[in-house]
C-alpha cells in the first residue's frame, strides 16, 4: 500500500489514543481526592449503620426488660394472686411458673430472680432459694458475696448494672440487672434481678465485630458491660478510661496503647448506654493503599492493553475499508482512482442509494398493484379460503384490517363530461375522506367511476353518512363538478361482492334522485319495498345435489331457480346476486370435490360482467350454461362409476390403507385416489363418510397432523421440512391447518412439547433421588 493510503489509518490511530489517555489522565489526578475519600466515607459509613444495629438490638432487649418490670409494679399483676396466699406451696409454684413464662418470652435473658422484703427466700424462673443457698450454691460470682447480694436485694434504691463476671460453678459470663420495685414513691417492695448471658450479648455485637477491630458496650453511668476484642487489641481498662475522660463524637482518631484506632461512638437516647467500636488506622487505610496500589497497576495495564487492542483493531477493520474501496472503485469504473477511501466509498453509497430510491418506487408501485389485486379478488369472490386473503392482505399491507372490522363498497361517480386529467388520483381521491375512515379504492373499467371500501367507523351510521357527505363535498369543491356517490349496505368480508351490486343499484338510481349527493342503497325506494324472498332452499339443494353428482337433482333445482325469476321477476339486483351466488357456489363445491372444470372459472361472468346483465332472458340463459356445464362434467365422472358397485365393507379398509400409503406424498390428491379405485369422487367421498363418520379431507388432514406432531417433538428439522414430509408444497398452508386443528402453530406445538417432556425430565430424577 501507498504512504497516502495510511493517511486515514494513522490519523484515526493517533486519535484513539489521545481519547484513550485523556480519560485515564484525568482519573490518575482526581482518584486520590475523590476515590479516597469516598472510600474512607464508605468506612466511616458503614461502621456507623452497624453500631446503629448493635444500639438498635440492645435498646429493643432493654425495653423489653423495662416493659416487664413496669408490668410486675401493677397493682393488679400476673404475679399478685399468689403471692396473697396463705398456702406457701402454691404461692412458690404460681410465682416461678409466672416467672419462668415471663424469661421465655425473652431468649436474651437466662434466668429472673425476684426478691419480696418480707420473704426469706428467693424466687427464680428455675426455682426458689434462700439467699446463703443461692449466693454460695447456685450461682457464685467474686464480686457478690452473700452480704454484698443482701445488700443489693434490700437497700438497692436505683437501677444497677453489675459488670460482666464469670460464675465459679458453671463457668459462664453474665451480666447482672438489679432492678428495685417501687409500687410506691417512698419504698421499696423488692428487687428484680435479670441474669443475661455475656455470650447473647455477644452475639448481638457479633454483626459488627471484626477479627482486627474491638466493640463495647457501657452503661448509663459509664460502666463498662461487656467488650469484645481481638488478642492485641485495647485493654479494658484504657477503653473504660477513655471513656470517663473524653467527650464521646461519633467519629474520632484516637490514641491508645501506642496505636492509632478509628473509634465510632453511638449513644442510646432510650437508656442511656453507650456503644463505641475501635478499629486500628492500619486496617482501614489499608483497604486505601492496596486500592490505589491496584488503581496505579490497573491504569498502566489499561494503557498498555487498550493501545495494544487499537492497533490491532484498526489494523483488522481498516483491511475491509481498504478492500471496500477497491471494491467501490469497480462500482464506480468511470471515477477517478486518485481519491482517498472516504470519498471513493461515499460516492458508490450516493451511487446505490440512488439505484435503492428507483427500487423502492417500483416495489411500492408492485405493492400497490398487489393491493388492488386483493380488492378485485374481493370484489369477484375469487378466492378459496377467507383467512388465506386476511394474512395475504396483512402482508401487503393492505390499508383496511379486514380480520376486525366490517366494510361497504362504494362507487364514486363523476359527470361524463368532466375532465378526467383534472381529476385527482385514487390515493390522492381516498385522502380526501376524514382521518377516521379507513378506506382504498380503486378505478373502474368505465371513465369516470371509481370503487372505494370503507371500513366500519365508530359512531355508527350517522358518524358514516357524515364523512361521506364531508369527502363527496371536498371532491366536489376539488373538481368543481357534481360528483354522485352509491353507497352498499355494510357486510363482512364473504358479502362484499353484495355490497357492490348494491352500489352499483344505488349509483344507478341518480337518473331518480339526482346527481351530486350520496345515495344509499338501504334508503332507496327499491331497497324499502317489501322484500323478496330469496330462494334459499333451492340454493342449499343445488349445493347438495352437486355434491352427489346427481345430474337429474341438479337441472331440478335450476329450473326451480329459472321459475322463480321468471314468475316473481324479482329486482335485478336480486337476480344478480343469485346468479352470483350460484356462480361462487359452483367454483367452491368443485374445487372441495377436486371435479376438473373443461373451460375454467372464466366461462362464466364475474361481479363486473354480472352487472350488465339487464334482462330476465340473460340471466335464464347463464344457468341454463351452468346446468349444461354440470352434467357435462358428472356424466364424464360416470365412466369411472361402473365398479361403484364393488364397494364393500372391505373397500373401506383399502381406502384407509391407500391413504395412510400416500397421504404424507406432496402428489398426492383425492382425485387421483378415485381413479386408483375407479369411483367418482362424489360416490367415494359419500361412501366414505357413510362408513367412516368423517370425509376423505378430514381423515387425510387428521393423519398429516398426527405425523406432523411426531416430527415436531422428535426431529430438528425445519417448519418447512416437516410440511413438506407431510404433504405439504406450502408451508403458510400447514401452519395454518395445523392451527385449526390443534389451536397452536407448528412452532409453537414445538415448545411446549419440549417443555413438557423437560419438565417430566426433572420429575424423574427428582424421583429417583
Amino acid at each position: 500500500m501507498r504512504a497516502n493510503e495510511y493517511r486515514f489509518f494513522i490519523k484515526y490511530l493517533a486519535s484513539y489514543l489521545v481519547i484513550l489517555l485523556i480519560p485515564i489522565t484525568v482519573l490518575t489526578l482526581v482518584v486520590n481526592n475523590v476515590f479516597v475519600n469516598k472510600l474512607q466515607d464508605e468506612v466511616i459509613s458503614g461502621n456507623l449503620n452497624s453500631l446503629d444495629k448493635v444500639r438498635y438490638l440492645m435498646d429493643d432487649q432493654l425495653k423489653w426488660i423495662d416493659d416487664m418490670t413496669h408490668q410486675l409494679l401493677t397493682e393488679d399483676n400476673s404475679l399478685t394472686q399468689y403471692r396473697i396466699s396463705d398456702h406457701w406451696g402454691y404461692k412458690a409454684w404460681g410465682i416461678t411458673r409466672e416467672l419462668k413464662r415471663f424469661q421465655r418470652l425473652s431468649p436474651f435473658i437466662h434466668e429472673i430472680w425476684l426478691y419480696y422484703k418480707d420473704e426469706n427466700a428467693v424466687f427464680t424462673s428455675n426455682g426458689i432459694y434462700s439467699i446463703p443457698v443461692l449466693a454460695k450454691q447456685i450461682y457464685t460470682f467474686d464480686d457478690l458475696s452473700e452480704t454484698q447480694l443482701v445488700a443489693h436485694l434490700q437497700d438497692l434504691q436505683s437501677p444497677a448494672v453489675l459488670p460482666t463476671k464469670k460464675d465459679e460453678i458453671s463457668g459462664d459470663n453474665y451480666v447482672r440487672m438489679f432492678v428495685p420495685l417501687f409500687p410506691t414513691k417512698n419504698q421499696s417492695e423488692g428487687t428484680l434481678v435479670y441474669l443475661i448471658e455475656e455470650e447473647a450479648v455477644h452475639r448481638l455485637m457479633s454483626a459488627y465485630h471484626t477479627a482486627a477491630g474491638s466493640a463495647w458496650m457501657f452503661d448509663q453511668t459509664n460502666q463498662l458491660v461487656t467488650g469484645m476484642t481481638s488478642a492485641n487489641g485495647p485493654s479494658e481498662e484504657s477503653v473504660a478510661r477513655l471513656i470517663t475522660q473524653s467527650p464521646l463524637e461519633d467519629y474520632q482518631q484516637v490514641m491508645m496503647d501506642g496505636s492509632q484506632y478509628y473509634m465510632f461512638s453511638m449513644q442510646s437516647e432510650q437508656s442511656g448506654w453507650k456503644y463505641v467500636t475501635l478499629l486500628p488506622v492500619n486496617e482501614v487505610m489499608a483497604r486505601v493503599s492496596q486500592a490505589q496500589e491496584w488503581y496505579i497497576y490497573g491504569v498502566i495495564a489499561l494503557a498498555l492493553l487498550g493501545g495494544a487492542a487499537i492497533y490491532i483493531g484498526m489494523r483488522m477493520n481498516y483491511k475491509p475499508i481498504y478492500q471496500l474501496r477497491r471494491d467501490s472503485i469497480q462500482v464506480l469504473a468511470n471515477r477517478a482512482r486518485n481519491r482517498n477511501e472516504l470519498d471513493t466509498v461515499r460516492d458508490a453509497l450516493n451511487h446505490l442509494a440512488h439505484h435503492n430510491k428507483e427500487l423502492d418506487e417500483r416495489v411500492k408501485n408492485r405493492a400497490l398493484a398487489a393491493r388492488s389485486h386483493l380488492f378485485l379478488s374481493l370484489l369477484k369472490g375469487e378466492y378459496e379460503e377467507t383467512e388465506d386473503m386476511l394474512e395475504y392482505g396483512q402482508e401487503i399491507g393492505f390499508p383496511i384490517a379486514l380480520a376486525n372490522h366490517k366494510v361497504r363498497i362504494m362507487i364514486v361517480q363523476l359527470p361524463a363530461h368532466s375532465d378526467t386529467k383534472r381529476a385527482p388520483s385514487i390515493e390522492a381521491m381516498c385522502r380526501l375522506f376524514p382521518d377516521t375512515c379507513s378506506v382504498f379504492g380503486i378505478e373502474h373499467m368505465e371513465p369516470g367511476k371509481y370503487v372505494v371500501m370503507m371500513a366500519r367507523v365508530e359512531g355508527g351510521d350517522s358518524e358514516t353518512e357524515v364523512c361521506l357527505q364531508a369527502f363527496r363535498d371536498t371532491l366536489s369543491q376539488t373538481l368543481q363538478a357534481p360528483v354522485t356517490v352509491g353507497v352498499g349496505s355494510e357486510v363482512v368480508i364473504s358479502d362484499i361482492p353484495k355490497s357492490y351490486l348494491e352500489a352499483q343499484t344505488a349509483i344507478g338510481y341518480r337518473f331518480v334522485q339526482g346527481v351530486n349527493r350520496v345515495i344509499d342503497y338501504e334508503r332507496i325506494p327499491l331497497h324499502s319495498c317489501p322484500q323478496v324472498e330469496y330462494p334459499h332452499s333451492e340454493m342449499a339443494g343445488l349445493q347438495s345435489a352437486i355434491r352427489e353428482g346427481d345430474t337429474n337433482k341438479i337441472q331440478g333445482h335450476l329450473a326451480l331457480i329459472v321459475t322463480f325469476i321468471k314468475e316473481i321477476q324479482p329486482p335485478l339486483i336480486v337476480a344478480r346476486g343469485l346468479c352470483f351466488e350460484m356462480i361462487r357456489l359452483i367454483n367452491g363445491v368443485w374445487r372441495e370435490l377436486g371435479l376438473q372444470e373443461e373451460h375454467g372459472p372464466e366461462r362464466y361472468p364475474n361481479i363486473f360482467a354480472l352487472e350488465r346483465l339487464e334482462t330476465i332472458d340473460e340471466f335464464e340463459n347463464l344457468i341454463h350454461t351452468i346446468s349444461s356445464d354440470l352434467c357435462s362434467a358428472f356424466e364424464n365422472q360416470q365412466v369411472l362409476g361402473t365398479k361403484e358397485a364393488a364397494l364393500d365393507a372391505r373397500s373401506i379398509e383399502s381406502i384407509m390403507d391407500y391413504i395412510q400409503a400416500h397421504a404424507d406424498r406432496c402428489e398426492f390428491t383425492l382425485q387421483g385416489m378415485a381413479e386408483h379405485f375407479g369411483v367418482a369422487l362424489p360416490n367415494l367421498g359419500q361412501f366414505f363418510k357413510d362408513r367412516t363418520g368423517q370425509t376423505l379431507l378430514e381423515y387425510t388432514t387428521s393423519l398429516r397432523m398426527e405425523k406432523a406432531k411426531v416430527l415436531l417433538t422428535s426431529t430438528s428439522l425445519q417448519l418447512k421440512a416437516v410440511a413438506e414430509e407431510v404433504g405439504y408444497n406450502n408451508v403458510s398452508s400447514f401452519i395454518r391447518r395445523f392451527k385449526q386443528l390443534t389451536g397452536v402453530t407448528p412452532g409453537e406445538y414445538r415448545s411446549i412439547r419440549l417443555e413438557s417432556d423437560s419438565s417430566l425430565s426433572n420429575e424423574g430424577d427428582i424421583m429417583q433421588l
